[in-house]
Order: C-alpha cells, then structure tokens, then sequence
C-alpha cells in the first residue's frame, strides 16, 4: 500500500506543482479577467462534439513554429476583433484563446468579450500547458512537432516536454 501510495505522489506531484507555478505566473501578470480553461479541459471539449475553436495570440513565427490543432492565427500586435469571422465564432461553443503562457492571450479574450462574444476563455499556461500535458501541436505545414516556441530564453523553464525555441 506504501509503494502504491508513493508511487501516486510521484506521478500527481509534478502536476500539482505546474498548477501552483502556473496559478502564480498568472497572478503575477493576469487579471483574471477571463475565465480560465486547463490543457485537460481545453482537450477533452475539443475531442467531443463541441464546437471549439482556438484563437492563436502569438506572433506568426511563433504560430508557424507550434500551435494547437485547427488553431486559427489573430496574433497579438496588430490584431483587429473586426476582422475575425463573428458569425463562426458565435456559434462556437467554446472560444479558446491561448499564446505561450496566458498573458497576451487575456488581453485578447478581454477585446473579444468587450466586443460581445460569449463561452471567451483563456488556455491557463498557453501552449506551454498544453504541450506539458503531452497534447500534440503542429507546426507550419500540419505535421505534428516537438518544437514549441516559448517567447523567448526566460520562458523556456516553463516547457517540461518538447523541445524550446526562441528568436
């Protein structure tokens, strides 16, 4: 019973400590002005018949590097609400926005919930979680990666599985 009961600390531990890192990363810069929605929970509403769609808000070489399945790219720097197909996104049962951490992302999700949008959340730990939950990402032409852009060097020590790229 020991054995089993070490052995469960060894695998949940490393997961409760990513949580209680990312809930502070997040405190630090975030808000929480948009409801968050974990990697697992992002995947198991996209995996099912909901209607989920994910809004990449990195930069191009950041989405062209990794992004989530089906991601559609609105960037960050010059992203403009008016240009996204509304009528699409307001049949969505789920709006995901997501970048490397969660950051950029809420800033997003706070322009699209301003602008009316409904079931708007924020990927808590940004592709990053994502990846560490050993979810696949894609790269430029489709194909499934290992890569991930992290932002750059100081975002790296976030990403547990993959391998980090950076400018």
């Amino acid at each position: 019973m020991k054995n089993i009961l070490i052995l469960f600390l060894l695998a949940i531990g490393p997961v409760v400590f990513a949580q209680q890192d990312w809930d502070a990363l997040l405190d630090k810069y975030n808000k929480s002005s948009v409801p968050y929605i974990t990697a697992q929970e992002a995947a198991a509403a996209w995996s099912t018949d909901e209607k989920v769609i994910f809004l990449d808000a990195r930069e191009i070489e950041e989405f062209e590097t990794s992004h989530l399945p089906q991601a559609v790219f609105v960037g960050y720097d010059d992203f403009d609400a008016d240009e996204l197909p509304r009528q699409t996104l307001e049949q969505a049962d789920k709006i995901i926005v997501y970048c490397t951490v969660g950051v950029r992302s809420e800033d997003i999700g706070e322009i699209l919930l301003k602008k009316g949008f409904q079931n708007v959340y924020n990927l808590k730990g940004g592709i990053l979680s994502w990846k560490n939950a050993d979810f696949i990402v894609y790269d430029r032409n489709g194909q499934p990666t290992g890569k991930v852009h992290v932002y750059g060097p100081d975002w790296g020590r976030w990403l547990t599985r993959g391998i980090p790229v950076h400018d």
